[in-house]
């Protein structure tokens, strides 16, 4: 018996939901990881290493949050994270709220988020809180053109898309 195009559209639609549902599901085991702060290029419990970041928001709050940039063999990824507790010396743990995967980045492909000197991105003529982007250095022409682009939104914990129309970007070499 030979399946009917509306069953093969069904089948190829739900083959499909569960390949983006899995993409999706792919970083929620560091979603809720908790760490003690650490230093650059150290490797955390979990065999992530940790190449930094920086407080985004009002850093005299408490609890602060950040952006971190973690590896983990060669898969990047962001990490909108939130202080778990501080002392006199700065925070002293980090609880992971959301995570952006980046595989398979070219040697052309840049990961900006807010802290990076390097970059800096305007719509409108305004500055952009939290903004989070991947894309490629032009560093002839001074510039950073961005692929895709998000705003950590530290009211709901989330990397949420945001429109890369608009987006102008300078890049000045460190």
């Amino acid at each position: 018996m030979k399946p009917t195009k509306p069953f093969l559209f069904l089948v190829i639609l739900l083959g499909f939901h569960a390949f983006v549902a899995a993409q999706s599901n792919a970083p929620s085991k560091y979603v809720g990881y908790k760490y003690a702060g650490v230093v650059p290029n150290k490797t955390l419990p979990n065999g992530v290493k940790h190449l930094g970041g920086g407080l985004i928001g009002d850093f005299d709050a408490d609890p602060v949050y950040g952006i971190a940039q973690v590896v983990k063999g060669k898969t990047k990824m962001l990490w909108l994270e939130v202080s778990t507790g501080q002392n006199a010396t700065g925070v002293t743990g980090w609880l992971v709220k959301d995570v952006l995967v980046f595989n398979n980045m070219t040697k052309n492909q840049h990961l900006f988020f807010s802290v990076d000197p390097a970059v800096s991105c305007q719509r409108d003529k305004k500055d952009i809180e939290n903004l989070v982007a991947l894309g490629q250095i032009f560093a002839r022409q001074g510039v950073f053109k961005p692929s895709k682009a998000w705003i950590a939104n530290i009211q709901t914990g989330k990397f949420e898309p945001t429109p890369i129309k608009g987006l102008k970007c300078e890049y000045s070499p460190p």
